[in-house]
């Protein structure tokens, strides 16, 4: 089996009680089977208050918050936990995270969330190569080696064409839309079972010059970002920081008061390539490879929209935790990418003037 991992993942180092936004903090810790097993057998005051946090949320074990922070979270920042039983003994998600491992038979990928205040700051800070990385990077048992899903080929692929577009010189605006519509011709051949013809549109894609940006239109383009807050303000909330800034975002939109001034190149950019080495490849279990294009559209076109209103980095941190930590907005998104929410959405969100360099 042969692990890839953006360049960045190997010098991902936890900021511990450094880091600004703690993920010991307004998460619910879940706790895995093993892990529960083996608090059952901890002796003395510390596995009795163990055994007494646990708890069971439907069919999971977690431990609940109290006071909106792990019981176990120390004033000093460190986890009781890791400090008297070590890293080995807290539970599966808080061993990895904020690390999630993908199997494609036998290719498996390991990224990082974007949640996580240090991640921001990697991904931010160089461009993220996809490289070969040693097996004892991901210590954690894995699923059984399975069978090479049938649309990996084409979606590598079709993923290697669309970092290379999103490396192109020309304006942001257009290498986005470029992503979209390549996504859109290799969904149009998975459609039709003509998926084999993958490396003929990505050839073609790799050659041809840039589609122009979408022509500048300040007020189809503020009607479409009202639609697309209006769906993210519609999805669970994670965070009164994210309800906030939404909110902001649509007192701004309509009157036109929300000023806009594009983040660095460097920042879409890598932004945009995080969402596609995230995600992309997420197409190969349903087929849609379309609504991860978009995804990452949306993801970085947002960061660089609510930029104005909280800082770029920042702003991507509360996308990625609000999206990428809930499946249910995961999927709300995917069902409104298939209805309401289509390619004339993006390219009309990709107008606004003055979103992207």
């Amino acid at each position: 089996m042969s692990l890839y991992a953006p360049s960045y993942v190997p010098r991902f180092r936890c900021l511990g009680p450094g880091c600004p936004h703690s993920c010991c903090e307004g998460w619910e810790v879940l706790i895995d089977q093993n892990t529960a097993d083996f608090y059952a057998a901890v002796p003395g005051e510390l596995g009795q208050r163990l055994r007494a946090a646990l708890r069971r949320d439907g069919e999971e074990l977690c431990f609940p918050l109290q006071g909106g922070r792990c019981p176990f979270w120390e004033p000093s920042g460190l986890c009781e936990i890791h400090r008297r039983l070590g890293e080995e003994h807290t539970s599966f998600i808080c061993r990895t995270h904020p690390r999630f491992l993908d199997d494609y038979g036998p290719r498996r990928e390991l990224t990082l969330g974007a949640s996580c205040p240090e991640v921001v700051r990697l991904v931010l800070a160089e461009d993220g190569e996809l490289l070969s990385q040693p097996e004892a990077l991901w210590q954690e048992p894995g699923e059984p080696l399975g069978d090479t899903p049938e649309l990996l080929t084409p979606l590598l692929l079709g993923r290697k064409t669309a970092l290379g577009l999103l490396r192109r010189p020309g304006p942001m605006a257009g290498r986005l839309w470029g992503v979209a519509l390549l996504a859109n011709d290799l969904q149009t051949l998975i459609d039709q079972g003509e998926e084999g013809r993958s490396a003929d549109v990505c050839g073609a894609w790799a050659t041809a010059p840039l589609p122009e940006a979408p022509a500048e239109n300040e007020m189809a383009a503020r009607e479409a970002w009202e639609t697309l807050v209006a769906q993210l303000s519609s999805l669970e909330i994670l965070g009164e920081d994210w309800r906030a800034l939404l909110a902001a975002a649509r007192e701004g939109l309509p009157q036109g008061s929300l000023s806009l001034h594009p983040p660095q190149e460097t920042q879409t950019r890598r932004t945009a390539e995080y969402f596609l080495l995230r995600h992309w490849l997420h197409g190969v279990w349903d087929g849609d490879v379309l609504s991860q294009a978009e995804l990452a559209v949306l993801g970085t076109a947002a960061a660089a929209l609510l930029g104005n209103l909280t800082p770029f980095p920042e702003a991507l941190r509360l996308f990625c935790r609000e999206m990428e930590h809930c499946q249910e907005n995961l999927d709300a998104l995917q069902e409104a990418f298939w209805g309401s929410i289509g390619l004339d959405t993006f390219q009309a969100a990709l107008s606004l003037p003055g979103l992207l360099s």
